[in-house]
């Protein structure tokens, strides 16, 4: 998934260009604390400035007390630290998620390898598991609350490591725009197939247990998802927003990928609750002249909330964006791969090498820390069975400004030492408002792991050891397991 490649000339700020990449320590803990406020204190405004239709303009200044700061990600490969768990955190807890009556809601076909398809979410008080097979909401203590929505129709699987959904056949959430949850109320993209036609809808999370499914005909009718409509569109799945996200009570916004922002010249929309335009963002690189039948399939898209904020990095974009709603994108970071980065047109080009490219793979943020991962290489079934892609660890200390890098490379994502418990290696897929760091694994990794010669040659306490295949030993393969750090 693909997003636009907006340099800081692109952007089309006013701050000279040296200032503007100026490596900046960032302020200390009440301080942020204090311009979040402010930040959202400006965007309760701007909502409240807000009346009908107007649509407002795009604001993408720089905050000139502070400047977005630069990391500079290849000019500091020298600077290596061999990452331990307990530099970032102090304590880890496993929660198992209680196996709902419907049990293919928690299925996932990539349950034998360590990246799942199936993604997770929290706001601290809920965790909703979004699976192939549709939405499921936990409490905190991974106890079964409800169903929210089960797919049904319009899913097909090829032996037991492809599966295939979408089309006119689909009706129900799809499983690869994973859903977004904030201040209670959960965001998602519905795909109604037999009706040609999308609908995003927004849903306001219960604090109670609700045991029945939500009911479903035998002819799938589009009132059955439980919630409010905010928008209907008359487009197929593939013509969609790439992600949606809820941005405060009253907005929500839709995030393009590269293709359809380089076509459209919009990379991000605001809306409110009515389905109103609030303000569309513009992709200033358009794709023009791309003479191939086929582009090459997006890279991963790094979105995230960072103190209620949307953060978004655009893909082939150095610029990372806080989304101050409904009308500012602030420049936060620049992730800076120098002459190894990637343009969009080359990374759209399926003809192009990857191989002497950079792109990020995920970034996460907490209160202390940027998690970067970035990778050489493209990313694909085919590279990783030639060990061609390289996956790469990187931690920002956002109070030092400094970036450190873990030694070496893997050709598999991994994550760093957890010498917290000796379990499995940690690197966040998740991280909630609060500031805990998730991560989703599988029964099966689980049990793989106390298996492994990496655990019989761990040096851990022996009380350690057998809590850790006491763990294992009561899953099976196709548990789901959050890993919680904090």
């Amino acid at each position: 998934m693909l997003f636009p490649n907006l340099s800081c000339h692109h952007n089309r700020l006013k701050t000279n260009e040296k200032e503007l990449v100026k490596e900046i320590l960032v302020q200390e803990k009440e301080k942020r604390k204090i311009d979040s406020i402010s930040l959202e204190k400006q965007s309760s405004e701007s909502r409240n400035k807000f009346s009908g239709s107007f649509r407002k303009k795009e604001i993408r200044s720089v905050d000139k007390q502070r400047p977005p700061v630069k990391i500079d990600i290849m000019g500091t490969l020298n600077n290596t630290r061999k990452l331990k768990l307990s530099d970032v955190a102090s304590s880890i807890r496993y929660v198992k998620l209680q196996t709902p009556p419907d049990t293919s809601l928690l299925y996932d076909n990539f349950f034998y390898r360590n990246e799942l398809m199936s993604t997770i979410r929290s706001d601290g008080n809920h965790i909703i598991f979004q699976g192939i097979f549709g939405l499921t909401r936990f409490n905190m203590q991974g106890e079964y609350q409800e169903t929210i929505w089960k797919n049904k129709t319009g899913i097909r699987f090829q032996g037991s490591k492809l599966a295939m959904y979408g089309g006119k056949d689909f009706f129900g959430v799809l499983p690869n725009i994973p859903v977004s949850l904030i201040n209670g109320n959960l965001y998602s993209n519905f795909q109604d197939g037999p009706g040609e036609k999308g609908q995003v809808m927004k849903y306001k999370l219960s604090t109670h247990k609700n045991i029945s499914v939500q009911p479903q005909t035998e002819v799938p009718q589009p009132d059955c998802f439980p919630g409010d409509t905010v928008l209907n569109t008359k487009k197929q799945w593939w013509e969609g927003f790439i992600q949606i996200y809820g941005t405060s009570q009253d907005t929500w916004a839709g995030v393009n990928d590269k293709w359809k922002a380089g076509k459209s010249g919009s990379l991000l929309v605001s809306y409110n609750n009515k389905g109103d335009t609030l303000c569309q963002f513009t992709d200033y690189d358009r794709i023009v002249n791309f003479t191939h039948s086929d582009y090459r399939y997006p890279v991963e898209l790094s979105n995230y909330y960072f103190e209620g904020l949307l953060t978004i990095k655009q893909e082939y974009n150095d610029t990372v964006f806080r989304l101050i709603p409904p009308d500012r994108l602030l420049p936060v970071y620049i992730l800076d791969f120098g002459k190894f980065k990637l343009n969009y047109m080359d990374g759209l080009n399926p003809d192009f090498d990857l191989s002497g490219k950079y792109l990020l793979k995920s970034l996460y943020e907490s209160n202390n820390y940027l998690f970067i991962r970035y990778r050489q290489y493209y990313n694909a079934p085919v590279t990783r069975k030639k060990n061609a892609v390289k996956f790469y660890n990187a931690l920002f200390d956002k109070k030092e400004g400094k970036l450190y890098h873990q030694p070496g490379f893997t050709v598999e994502p991994e994550g760093i030492t957890n010498d917290l418990d000796g379990g499995m290696a940690f690197w966040p897929d998740f991280i909630t408002p609060q500031g805990e760091m998730m991560k989703l694994v599988s029964g099966k990794v689980m049990k793989d792991y106390v298996n492994s010669a990496e655990f019989k040659d761990a040096f851990i306490s022996e009380k350690d050891r057998q809590k850790q295949i006491s763990m294992a030993s009561g899953l099976k393969p196709t548990d789901m397991i959050i890993m919680i750090v904090k």
